[in-house]
């Protein structure tokens, strides 16, 4: 797991590399180096974990006419390095970053395809003449930002590295605000920066002087149900592909909350290994979100240790800064705070990598959404669903903007727009169509975005089993009774997991792991005072992007007793968030 950069076409300078460098420092403590050559340049920052001994980057090959860095875990790079014996290449160590460049050599430029894990991966290839690659995973699970233009392209694993690259800040987009305010973060492919993207799902990028960017399919090709995809045929799965990612010699931290999808991993982690470590985070206070009783019965019955960390009222102004320069893109969602603070914690304890749930639900149809979307029987199910994934409803976000804004974005294609026709996309059900939207374009832009930046900002490897390529062809394949059935959602994995977790967790009422964000922004307390401070001087306001009445009206109707919060924290961090000029 590391973090990378680099640049084909006109160099950016030593300097610039620095601090490229520099900006992603935490995602790669261990090592740092780059490989540069006339015209290209190569970085790495390594956050040693399988085979600390060897797999240093770049990686070259003998003759130097191809150089590779790379940032994710392959797991299944053992029988890969077997597949390069058979074929006379000898692979030295036990590190899997090690197998990618013979397996580049051997297969070209489609060998991501054979690939098994998280990845970004960038080469540079001189054998017929300097072109740079660059891949993403099938649901971008590890973020690579680039940025094209006449000079050539740069690239880097966060987005302070990748501006460091330019020698200037890029302009800004004016359709992130947009974004933002549906999606509740920027979605993949989108920067605050108008020339700056993102890689999608999949995605891949070549340059050889000239560029393309070339997308995995747009919708992946219909499979039909199959009766064997099961909750047995899952728990088996599951089971096999936790013991394939957990082979590493350093100790294994689980980010348990209490719920299945944690549950059920910390009893297949503790089958295979006697040094797995649960961590859940509480909130100063009493709230009905409470979730300690069950992650400790969920401890305790996979036969854990488990560690709990606290959130207090007092550092959380303090702590959310921190937290939205370690995310370098904005995220509404409350739960990024507790995520920051677990993850300095489970750091500071001595881990380097940390399992996690995330994906669950947008595999197996775990949220309440999904239910409602196919309950419905009129036309405007698929308005009221992106409704639901927004900050605020289509009507209220657009009171929110600014007339010359909402002028703007009339004029062009408004990211809601965009939204309805990636979910308009034909699938084989209605289930397909909303469960491949929040796979393809929810899951990696809100979820995977902010588990990559805000482990990796302190230097802890986060693991998504949900994620694995197997588990999404599986549960593409699971039919949809079996996904969502009436309000019980999520049944193949609930009965998959039952022997896996305690009666108390089988039996509890579903929550999100979320951020007592009510109870904490309360009219007078330090996160109200924090957040009114922040918000009655907004630049976003200035530049002309929101109204100022509108924001002053959320304030003053949650200081009345009407429970704004959601919006405000949302507000607040795009603020916090917004790379414009200071006020």
């Amino acid at each position: 797991m590391c973090r990378i950069y680099g640049y084909l076409g006109a160099d950016p300078g030593r300097a610039a590399m620095d601090r490229a460098r520099d900006a992603q420092l935490s995602g790669g403590p261990d090592q740092q180096d780059r490989v540069c050559g006339d015209g290209w340049g190569l970085g790495c920052n390594r956050l040693s974990i399988q085979d600390p001994a060897h797999g240093r980057q770049p990686f070259t090959n003998a003759d130097g006419s191809v150089v590779l860095v790379f940032n994710g875990e392959i797991y299944n790079f053992r029988a890969l390095r077997d597949e390069l014996a058979a074929h006379g290449v000898s692979v030295e160590g036990d590190s899997d970053g090690s197998v990618l460049l013979p397996f580049y050599e051997l297969y070209g430029e489609d060998f991501v395809d054979r690939l098994d894990g998280m990845y970004a991966i960038a080469v540079v290839d001189l054998r017929a003449g300097p072109r740079l690659r660059l891949w993403c995973d099938p649901l971008a699970v590890k973020s690579l930002y680039y940025r094209v233009t006449d000079d050539g392209v740069v690239f880097a694993s966060e987005l302070d590295g990748l501006t460091a690259l330019c020698g200037h800040t890029p302009p800004l987009d004016p359709a992130a605000v947009d974004h933002y305010l549906n999606w509740q973060c920027l979605p993949a492919g989108a920067t605050w920066y108008r020339d700056v993207a993102t890689l999608r799902p999949g995605e891949r990028l070549e340059h050889d002087g000239r560029y393309a960017v070339r997308p995995a399919a747009r919708a992946p090709a219909a499979v039909p149900p199959d009766a064997e995809c099961g909750p047995e045929a899952l728990r088996a799965l599951l089971d096999r592909e936790t013991a394939r990612m957990c082979r590493q010699e350093s100790p294994v931290a689980l980010q348990l909350s209490g719920g299945l999808d944690s549950a059920a991993l910390a009893s297949l982690l503790s089958a295979h290994r006697s040094d797995v470590t649960g961590f859940h985070v509480t909130h100063e206070g009493t709230h009905d979100t409470d979730e300690e009783r069950y992650a400790r019965a969920a401890a305790a019955h996979a036969g854990i240790p488990l560690e709990v960390v606290e959130v207090r009222e007092a550092e959380v102004p303090d702590l959310l800064p921190a937290m939205v320069r370690a995310l370098g893109t904005p995220n509404a969602t409350p739960h990024a705070l507790s995520a920051y603070v677990l993850f300095r914690e489970i750091s500071a304890a001595g881990f380097r990598v940390c399992f996690v749930g995330d994906g669950a639900d947008e595999q197996f149809g775990g949220y309440r959404r999904y239910s409602t979307a196919l309950a419905a029987t009129d036309g405007t199910w698929p308005e009221r669903y992106l409704d639901r994934l927004s900050l605020v409803p289509h009507a209220e976000y657009r009171s929110l903007c600014s007339p010359g804004y909402r002028a703007l974005l009339d004029e062009g294609t408004s990211s809601r727009r965009q939204a309805r026709e990636l979910l308009d996309r034909a699938a084989a059900s209605r289930l397909e169509r909303l469960l491949t939207f929040d796979r393809l374009y929810k899951l990696p832009a809100l979820n995977l975005r902010k588990l990559d930046h805000l482990s990796m900002a302190h230097s802890v490897e986060g693991r998504v089993p949900y994620c694995q390529p197997a588990v999404t062809r599986f549960a593409r394949r699971v039919p949809d009774p079996l996904k969502v059935d009436g309000d019980r959602r999520k049944g193949v994995l609930w009965d998959a997991g039952a022997p896996l977790i305690p009666a108390a967790v089988r039996q509890r009422r579903k929550q999100p792991f979320t951020f007592p964000v009510s109870h904490f922004l309360r009219p007078g307390g330090k996160l109200w005072e924090f957040t009114t401070d922040i918000l009655t001087r907004p630049r976003l306001c200035a530049a002309g992007y929101l109204s100022g009445t509108a924001v002053r009206d959320v304030l003053s109707a949650h200081a009345a007793g009407h429970d704004r919060a959601k919006l405000l924290w949302g507000l607040m961090v795009l603020e916090l968030s917004f790379p414009g000029p200071s006020a």
